[in-house]
């Protein structure tokens, strides 16, 4: 049968441990910033998550109310990029997934991209989690939106798989890294059978063109994040668009000046939070991408991540757990990252996918 596959398992109880909560945070940290609504004492909480080779299936579960985040740090930061399927065993889920609102009760399953931002909140709750790296996912389902989407508990297809998800969980140390690798692609299938549930109603082939467009113009954007200008006339003009169809493209993201500004920011919040850097100055860095001094980059900046540039280039000069609700001495948060961030290497090693 071969090993078990890695495990971990965290169980803890505030009446008896009086740093719980800030334990219980620092166990989740590689994928939200969590926060929990009841005094210390009143807290417990248990992950119990299990290494399925180039996925993770999790159960959690927290006797009080949660509030997690995922914000637009916590993405640039984390080397994390993946999708989660999250069923729901009791309290249920609601908040802002991206610009998308969701609301899911028991039974049900959303969907969630760790390289979107989310704000949820929780009752007391236990769910059932399948991590897998964006690749892995059945190409008819890769360039969707499927983040903060939700099958509905009535259907049959989705009962179909949350009962495959719970014995996973249940069984999936028991099983070869054959089996694993094909409960997961299971899973996936199952999912993708769903497919015309996770998809809003436009038609087919005028979404395909939109996503096909809306590629060609960000791989556009991306090439030319340095110029002086960059422009919606410029990028409408060199695609022969109108300004209200580029528009429509970048709607979800404000407009398509948001769209390069927000591209720009990412792009020096990472030379920043390189450890090593660029060897430019904040000054130079701003002038780079096109910011006609230090003082309106920073605040932009500021506005986006809610921290300086100067802050961030500090941080990155200490290990990755000094960054904030990272302890150092979270060993379960650095199982987990170190898991999220090998997926991807382990899925294109074995050649695996649905």
């Amino acid at each position: 049968m071969g090993a078990a596959p890695p495990q971990v398992h965290v169980r803890l109880d505030g009446r008896v441990l009086p740093e719980a909560c800030e334990l219980w945070r620092a166990a989740l940290a590689p994928l939200f910033d969590v926060r929990t609504g009841a005094a210390p004492g009143a807290f417990s909480g248990e992950l119990m998550a299990l290494h399925l080779g180039d996925s993770l299936i999790a159960r959690c579960a927290g006797s009080v109310e949660h509030r997690f985040k995922r914000g637009i740090v916590e993405i640039r930061r984390s080397n994390i990029d993946h999708i989660l399927i999250q069923l729901y065993v009791a309290g249920g889920v609601q908040g802002e997934y991206g610009n998308r609102a969701l609301n899911a009760g028991v039974g049900s399953i959303s969907v969630l991209d760790l390289g979107r931002t989310l704000d949820s909140w929780t009752p007391p709750f236990a769910n059932i989690t399948l991590t897998v790296p964006r690749d892995r996912l059945p190409a008819s389902l890769r360039s969707w939106n499927l983040h903060g989407t939700v099958l509905d508990a009535g259907q049959g297809s989705t009962r179909l798989l949350a009962s495959h998800l719970s014995q996973l969980l249940l069984a999936g140390d028991a099983l070869t890294g054959e089996e694993r690798a094909a409960s997961v692609t299971a899973a996936l299938i199952m999912l993708e059978a769903s497919g015309a549930r996770l998809r809003d109603s436009e038609p087919d082939v005028q979404k395909a063109a939109r996503r096909s467009m809306r590629k060609l113009v960000q791989r556009y954007i991306e090439e030319h994040l340095t110029a002086e200008v960059l422009s919606p006339e410029q990028v409408a003009g060199a695609f022969r668009l109108s300004r209200a169809s580029l528009y429509r493209l970048f709607d979800a993201d404000g407009g398509v000046n948001a769209y390069i500004q927000g591209r720009r920011l990412d792009r020096c919040f990472d030379e920043l939070a390189r450890s090593k850097g660029s060897g430019l100055s904040i000054a130079e860095l701003a002038y780079r991408y096109a910011y006609s001094n230090e003082s309106t980059f920073s605040r932009a900046f500021r506005r986006r991540f809610s921290l300086s540039p100067r802050e961030v280039r500090a941080l990155a000069e200490h290990p990755r757990n000094s960054w904030p609700a990272a302890p150092a001495d979270a060993s379960e948060a650095t199982t987990i990252n170190e898991w999220l961030e090998s997926l991807r290497g382990e899925f294109t090693a074995t050649g695996s996918g649905a």
